[in-house]
């Protein structure tokens, strides 16, 4: 038992220690490409789609000036458009990607992917086949999680 738990430890720093390489090598905040908040900024506008300046603000955990800050910068360099509700309220500002946007995120995933691509080639045809089901496990496991945390979440 307590051999199997240790294994279980050591096998977890190993896959936290390749997705902090895949962190250093891909990741657009630690390639100096934007701060954190532009990245999450992006990040979220991508799975969500157009919010509100204040709804984004809210999901992001910051105030609305920051991500007014925030969202002229991005603007200035062509990643996403603010536009005036649709209500008439000059208030209202609603934020989404640009064409241009949404390719960098596509961009950024593809250089992460390229990235694992390149690292899994050091495994031979055999051992990508054993790793494969045994990775379906284990983000079977992780959606699972996820789904129970949702219904918890859901419950309060």
């Amino acid at each position: 038992m307590q051999e199997a738990s240790a294994l279980r430890g050591e096998v977890a720093e190993l896959l936290l220690e390749l997705a902090r390489s895949l962190r250093r090598r891909t990741h657009p905040v630690r390639q100096g490409e934007l701060t954190p908040e532009q990245f999450w900024l992006l990040k979220r506008l991508w799975l969500r789609g157009p919010l509100r300046i204040g709804e984004l603000a809210a999901e992001l955990g910051v105030t609305p000036g920051s991500v007014t800050v925030a969202c002229k910068r991005l603007e200035r360099a062509g990643l996403l458009q603010r536009e005036r509700g649709a209500s008439g309220d000059e208030r209202v500002v609603i934020v989404s990607l640009t064409p241009e946007g949404q390719e960098r995120l596509r961009q950024w995933q593809e250089l992460r992917r390229a990235y694992l691509v390149e690292l899994l080639a050091v495994l031979s045809a055999e051992e990508l086949a054993t790793l494969r089901p045994l990775l379906v496990r284990l983000v079977a496991a992780a959606e699972q999680a996820e789904q129970e945390d949702g219904v918890r979440d859901a419950a309060r």
